[in-house]
This record gives C-alpha cells, structure tokens and sequence, in this order.
C-alpha cells in the first residue's frame, strides 16, 4: 500500500529528517560488485544538518568502465578504508532519518548487502 502523503505519518515536512544517499560501485550486481563511495546529506526543514563522503576500498581494482562512468580510479581507494570500517559511522549519520536518493533501491539493495555480510542489520 502507498502512502498517501507526510500528512499521513502525522509528522509536518518541515519536521521530517531526510538523507539523500548515493553510492558508487564497481559494477550493479550487489553479491558480487563493491561499494567504492559513500556520499550523503542530512536534511530537516530545508536546511544541511551535516553531510557523509567516503571513498572505499573495495578491494580490488575498479574497472576502466566504472572509472570512465565515476572518475574513481583504483589509486583512489587504493587507501581508503573498507566498507566495514566504514558502516558504524554511516549508520550513526543516518540515525532514524528518511532515506531518499536517485535510484535509492540500487543504493540500499549494495548497503543492505555490506552489512550482512559485516555480521550487521
């Protein structure tokens, strides 16, 4: 079933707490590709409550068409920390905040993913 509005949450908009997210990946299967960056930004009455970026190593190389698709090359994340190093301080950021993005089914669908296989909810 839809939601009809915000209205039916009973929460005003402009009370609502939103995360836009987007995630880079090396490829669109989320049991076999890797998150390579983490971006987000906490929102709340139309103001930047604090925003989220992070490389991620996933460790192996990114392949030339994904680099082409989102400039990261695999010297960038050749330091960044994993993915798993890199969950509790995403989760902390999102808390209980809406999560929205383009495409946020691909997003989550790579985050959900991450964390069982990190052991995490």
């Amino acid at each position: 079933m839809f939601q009809q509005s915000l209205e039916d949450l009973g929460t005003p908009l402009q009370d609502v707490t939103f995360c836009v997210i987007d995630l880079e990946t090396t490829g669109g299967k989320r049991n076999v590709d890797e998150i390579t960056e983490i971006g987000a930004i906490k929102y709340r009455g139309g103001e930047v409550l604090g925003t989220f970026q992070t490389l991620v190593d996933p460790g192996r190389s990114i392949p030339p068409e994904i680099t082409v698709l989102t400039g990261i090359t695999s010297a960038m994340v050749d330091r960044a920390p994993r993915v798993e190093q890199v969950l509790p301080t995403l989760l902390e950021f999102l808390g209980d905040a809406v999560i929205v993005g383009h495409n946020v089914g691909f997003d989550l669908a790579f985050l959900n993913s991450a964390l069982a296989r990190s052991g995490r909810n």
